[in-house]
C-alpha cells in the first residue's frame, strides 16, 4: 500500500503536453497536442518498472523530466479562442502535478499524512486535466 501511494504521487501523474504552433486553427492545435501526448506516453512506457523505493524514485525523477518538458511545450502552444479555457486548465493542472510530484519525491516517509494529501490532490489534478483534454477533444491526451 505504501508503495502504491508513493507510486501515484511520484510517477503516475504524467498527463498532457503540446508542441509549438501558431494556434491558428483547432485542427492544428489538436494535432500538436495529441502528437506531444503520444510522445509522452511512449517515453513513459519505456521507463523500467520499479521493484524498490530507490528505483521508484529514479522512475519518478524521469517522469518529472518528461512532465517538465510537456509543460514547457504546452505553454508554447497558442490555443485558438474556443480552446483557450481547456488549454489553461491543462497548463495549470500539469504545473500543479509537477509541484506535487516534486514534493512527493522529497517525502521520506511513504506512510506520512503529507504524502496521502499529495496523492489526493494529485488525483484531483489528474481528473481535471483529463476532463479538460476531453473537452478540447484531445483523445491521446485524455487517455494518459
Amino acid at each position: 500500500m505504501r508503495r502504491a501511494l508513493l507510486a501515484v504521487a511520484l510517477g503516475g501523474l504524467v498527463l498532457a503536453g503540446c508542441g509549438g504552433s501558431s494556434g491558428t486553427s483547432d485542427k492544428e492545435y489538436r494535432a500538436d497536442a495529441d502528437a506531444i501526448c503520444a510522445s509522452i506516453k511512449s517515453q513513459r512506457d519505456r521507463l523500467p518498472p520499479a521493484s524498490n523505493i530507490d528505483e521508484l524514485r529514479a522512475v519518478a525523477r524521469s517522469t518529472i523530466a518528461i512532465n517538465t518538458e510537456a509543460l514547457r511545450k504546452f505553454k508554447e502552444l497558442k490555443a485558438p479562442d474556443d480552446l483557450k479555457a481547456p488549454h489553461a486548465v491543462i497548463v495549470a493542472r500539469l504545473a500543479e502535478t509537477l509541484q506535487l510530484q516534486q514534493r512527493a519525491l522529497k517525502t521520506k516517509n511513504p506512510k506520512s499524512p503529507a504524502l496521502q494529501t499529495i496523492n489526493v490532490r494529485a488525483g484531483q489534478a489528474r481528473a481535471a486535466l483529463l476532463a479538460a483534454a476531453r473537452q478540447a477533444k484531445l483523445p491521446r491526451c485524455a487517455q494518459l
